[in-house]
């Protein structure tokens, strides 16, 4: 049993031996190697872009229930149209009343094959493009019980040349907080490479009595563990919030530098 310890503990050693590179020489050269040797700092940048929602697709579900599947059917169809000639006097165009989603249910009796009854759901969708038009479409709600309201989605035209203006934030405020870096530790550090850099999107959402918050959105540095993001506050840029909604891109990079010698930074 002792021959077979000692074997095992010879094999230790050597394996971490050969695991661990050996470094020979003296201090200076030491010093020297490792003054050689590549380091790089990761600096995060981060920004929010916010702006009025210009649009938004209110999401409203059609039910009718009735004996017959023809009639459910029928019925269905007769309150759509209604609510689509109320919307078109209330200046909401046809073209902009969507059946987005159709569904048929049978109802079964306790006994038997035959269904009792069958119940008729359609998705409509209303693009409204402001809050009066919101509000209108909102009243169908309490105009007829087969209406049930589902839900709201903001939405920005331009959202594309939004999220191109938070990254283009976003790399500013990285390279701000490099400047203050290489200013307070006499470093001069080079772009070596660059992460992130995906869009969120905050939409606000209608609560009970007409207000509206926004959506929860991860605001952390997506920086991996050991990168630097200093105290620089985040940019932000605000246009005009008004009532009906407001959208918030937020964004982060990280640029990862590599750090030049003391001697070459150091005038």
């Amino acid at each position: 049993m002792r021959t077979i310890v000692v074997i095992g503990l010879v094999m230790m050693i050597c394996g971490r031996l050969l695991a661990e590179p050996e470094l020979r020489g003296t201090a200076s050269d030491l010093s020297q190697y490792l003054a050689g040797m590549p380091r790089t700092v990761a600096v995060t940048g981060e920004a929010e872009v916010k702006v009025p929602a210009d649009y938004a697709f209110v999401s409203l579900k059609v039910s009718t229930d009735s004996k017959s599947l023809q009639e459910a059917l029928r019925a269905n169809h007769e309150a759509r149209t209604r609510l689509s000639n109320y919307l078109k006097k209330q200046d909401i165009p046809a073209d902009r009343v969507i059946a987005a989603k159709f569904s048929s249910t049978p109802k079964f009796g306790l006994f038997g094959e035959k269904a009792k009854s069958y119940r008729v759901d359609n998705i409509v969708k209303v693009k409204v493009l402001d809050e009066r038009e919101l509000q209108v479409t909102s009243s169908a709600v309490d105009n007829w019980p087969e209406v049930q309201f589902v839900g709201l989605d903001f939405e920005h035209t331009d959202k594309e040349t939004q999220k191109r203006k938070a990254i283009a934030l976003a790399c500013d405020n990285a390279t701000e907080r490099k400047k203050v870096y290489e200013e307070k530790l006499a470093l001069k550090l080079m772009p070596k490479s660059f992460s992130g850099g995906m869009v969120s999107q905050n939409k606000p959402m209608m609560l009970v009595g007409g207000s509206y918050r926004g959506d929860a959105y991860a605001s952390k540095s997506m920086a991996p563990a050991g990168s630097t993001s200093g105290s620089t506050e985040m940019p932000q840029v605000t246009e005009g919030i008004s009532s009906f909604g407001e959208l918030v891109y937020t964004v982060s990079v990280t640029v990862e530098y590599e750090v030049e010698r003391e001697s070459k930074a150091v005038k």
